[in-house]
């Protein structure tokens, strides 16, 4: 006899619209993978005199089982779906931009710009009205952020479109779509040990139907933490819901 203690990557495959695997991501920083099998009493009641109200039948009828998963490596592909969306890569080449229109608005405001990781060299701006040359203590620029705004008593705090010419760097990432793909149909693996007794533990669940259960603080003061729940489905031509082997 022994107990039951699991420490284990968690690898997550999350199917596309026609319900192909796209391959798994991990292994995960699970912090939670609870799997929740309910079920119902179906009783047939006594009628009779000397038994009323006992059970002459009881059977017990499965419910579906219910997942619930909840990890802090976020990788684009996870975060994703606690936000129902979808990844994207960002692609921003080197270039240059010349006499672009750009509305300064007044009283401080930041207007974001086209592009970000702006060059410091190479910037000028120019009024839009008239062409004439607009020095460069009139605006401050956040470079990294692509980011212009009018300078206090500067020529352009009332204000006026502009023309900018700048030089802007190469940007690679990704970036994910929120909010357009609602639908979470995915496979879960757990390569598992117990600790108990160094034994491998492996957990197989080949569907699961998932949305997100809390929102996705950005601005947390720890970790994010994303958590998903929903329903196990039995998956067409598995003869469970879900598989837990541990091994000899």
């Amino acid at each position: 006899m022994s107990g039951l203690l699991l420490a284990g990557d968690v690898y997550f495959d999350r199917f596309d619209a026609t319900g192909n695997s796209t391959g798994l991501v991990g292994p995960l920083n699970a912090t939670q993978l609870q799997i929740n099998t309910p079920s119902e009493s179906k009783d047939r009641s006594s009628k009779k005199k000397l038994s009323y109200g006992q059970a002459l039948d009881s059977v017990t009828i499965a419910q579906p089982s219910e997942l619930a998963i909840a990890f802090d490596d976020q990788p684009a592909e996870m975060l994703a779906m606690a936000l129902l969306g979808e990844t994207d890569t960002i692609n921003q080449g080197a270039g240059n931009v010349a006499d672009a229109v750009v509305s300064v608005l007044a009283k401080g405001r930041w207007t974001k710009l086209v592009h970000s990781n702006l060059a410091e060299a190479g910037i000028s701006a120019k009024l839009a009205s008239d062409d004439s040359p607009v020095s460069a203590a009139a605006y401050e620029i956040n470079y990294a952020a692509g980011l212009i705004r009018a300078v206090a008593g500067g020529v352009l705090e009332a204000g006026v479109d502009i023309k900018l010419t700048y030089d802007h760097a190469a940007i690679a990432g990704s970036r994910i779509n929120g909010g357009i793909r609602p639908t979470i149909r995915a496979r879960i693996f757990l390569d598992g040990i117990n600790l108990a007794t160094g034994l491998p533990v492996k957990c197989d669940i080949p569907e699961v139907s998932l949305a997100p259960t809390a929102a996705v603080d950005l601005m947390a003061s720890e970790y994010v933490t994303t958590t998903l729940g929903g329903k196990v489905l039995l998956r067409n031509g598995e003869t469970a819901p879900f598989y837990l082997d541990q091994e000899d």
